[in-house]
């Protein structure tokens, strides 16, 4: 039995601040002023709990920075080039107004998953470099990003792959070739 890793409890000055919309050095300020809790690591660093940013948001009245787009937005995360664009299209052709971007590994996708802010991730699992499941759980421990749906994709999966990328944090993984009508209603954005 495997236990699903817990989500990242502290944020740095960095996420605050793309959280709050503001600079590094506001938030600097705001935790040295003791206006914003902080805890400080044995190195020196500040960390801040989500919690806490929550309330000093409200408190301040600031907007937290969410998905700006009422739009589906989906991040296509796969090595297979004529997969993705395939994906790609299929998206466009089949859901209302959906915004997709593909990455072509896992070390692109984090830089997308910062810029692109989607809301659905779909993620194969067999990459060079850093892999789905790895993609998967960095998404999932991030208290910014875990919110973001994360569908496997892969052509060679074994159950237990499927139940590893599950206690990860995925809500489901689909084989290859894909199950065009399956994906659809596991998206569930028409």
């Amino acid at each position: 039995m495997s236990l699903k890793k817990p989500v990242k409890s502290y944020l740095t000055p960095k996420e605050v601040a793309e959280l709050l919309m503001v600079s590094t050095a506001a938030v600097r300020l705001w935790a040295e002023s003791g206006h914003l809790k902080a805890r400080v690591t044995a190195g020196g660093h500040r960390r801040f709990k989500l919690d806490d940013i929550k309330k000093f948001a409200i408190e301040k009245n600031i907007q937290l920075n969410t998905s700006t787009s009422d739009n589906p937005k989906i991040l296509i995360v796969d090595d297979d080039v004529h997969f993705a664009e395939f994906l790609d299209t299929l998206l466009k052709v089949e859901i209302k107004n959906v915004e997709v971007e593909i990455s072509l590994d896992g070390f692109d996708a984090a830089n997308k998953l910062h810029d692109f802010t989607p809301t659905i991730m779909l993620l194969d699992l067999k990459m060079p470099g850093l892999d789905g499941f790895q993609v998967c759980q960095r998404v999932k421990e991030n208290p910014l990003q875990n919110h973001i749906r994360v569908i496997g994709i892969s052509g060679d999966v074994s159950e237990s792959d499927i139940d590893k990328l599950k206690s990860l944090g995925a809500e489901a993984c689909l084989q290859k070739p894909i199950n065009i009508p399956a994906l659809l209603t596991l998206l569930d954005l028409d």
